[in-house]
């Protein structure tokens, strides 16, 4: 079918076409059904050896980096949300990362997620050395009241760069989630994290190094208890619609740092975001960039 440009999908008509382009169709329709998918490293178009590269400077900033640094290590791990070691705010460590974050299939599906004004809400790493606990069962609409909108405020788009598997502590999703659109409850919480959910309705993101896992904000995952030695890390990527306040401040990246990626990029992160503003009042010209999110979900 050919795919015109009907402004009653004002931003999808472009968007899927380069889902299209890239191979992705299958994909999304695994997200629209299970709200999970997992895009094999063929399809992601990165360059040779980008997974390696990336796990190479995530593990160099972990060992220059004091874990106490991060609010969140200050915790005992029983508090703590996830076991293990975050580094966040990655977009200055290496360019790697941006890399990462405007590669053509995380935008395309950023953008099918979350419609053409996107952003970027946060940039972080989970690195799991040795055994380690689950995480429990939740879904990423952090501070969203039920009932979660059904089109999702936040989507996740993580590059996997180890081995993913259950005795590795990989994701647990629940398909089909996504459509209860509400959080888990307390008692929902499978077996094997000590609640009372059937451990058989997770299923285990099973994803080679270099893969992509994408899943929508309303998707209820967790993660299998790591019964294995070696590291187990992932970089997570996370968007937002227009409209939601990004968990990450990138007010100090540096222009410099964003110049060699185009003004994609710059509206990204938010420099050219019409909220913020003081008494000068908003830029006419940043209000028009999501003009299109008025006509429809897809803008």
């Amino acid at each position: 079918m050919e795919i015109l440009d009907w402004k009653s999908m004002a931003g999808m008509a472009g968007t899927y076409r380069k889902a299209r382009e890239l191979g992705l169709e299958a994909n999304i329709a695994e997200l629209e059904t299970f709200g999970f998918t997992v895009i094999e490293p063929e399809k992601t178009g990165a360059s040779p050896g980008f997974a390696g590269r990336m796990l190479e400077k995530l593990m160099e900033a972990a060992r220059q980096e004091d874990d106490q640094a991060v609010e969140l290590n200050k915790h005992a791990d029983a508090e703590k949300p996830a076991f293990g070691r975050q580094l966040f705010h990655l977009m200055e460590r290496d360019p790697v990362f941006i890399e990462g974050v405007m590669n053509p299939a995380v935008r395309t599906m950023a953008s099918y997620l979350m419609g053409m004004s996107y952003r970027l809400s946060g940039l972080v790493a989970f690195v799991k050395e040795g055994t380690a606990r689950s995480t429990p069962m939740h879904c990423d609409s952090v501070g969203v009241p039920t009932p979660l909108p059904h089109y999702g405020s936040v989507c996740n788009v993580s590059w996997i760069l180890t081995d993913y598997a259950a005795e590795t502590g990989t994701l647990g999703m629940v398909p089909g989630s996504h459509r209860y659109c509400r959080h888990p409850t307390e008692m929902e919480q499978p077996k094997f994290i000590g609640g009372a959910m059937d451990d058989a309705m997770v299923t285990p993101v099973n994803a080679r190094p270099g893969s992509l896992a994408v899943f929508t904000g309303n998707t209820w995952h967790c993660t299998y208890p790591k019964v294995t030695e070696e590291v187990r890390a992932h970089v997570a990527i996370a968007f937002c619609r227009n409209y939601v306040n990004p968990a990450e401040n990138y007010a100090d990246i540096a222009d410099e740092v964003i110049a060699p990626y185009g003004p994609e990029l710059a509206r990204l992160v938010g420099k050219n975001a019409w909220q913020g503003y003081h008494a000068e009042g908003p830029k006419l010209e940043n209000m028009a960039l999501v003009r299109a999110a008025y006509q429809s979900q897809y803008g």
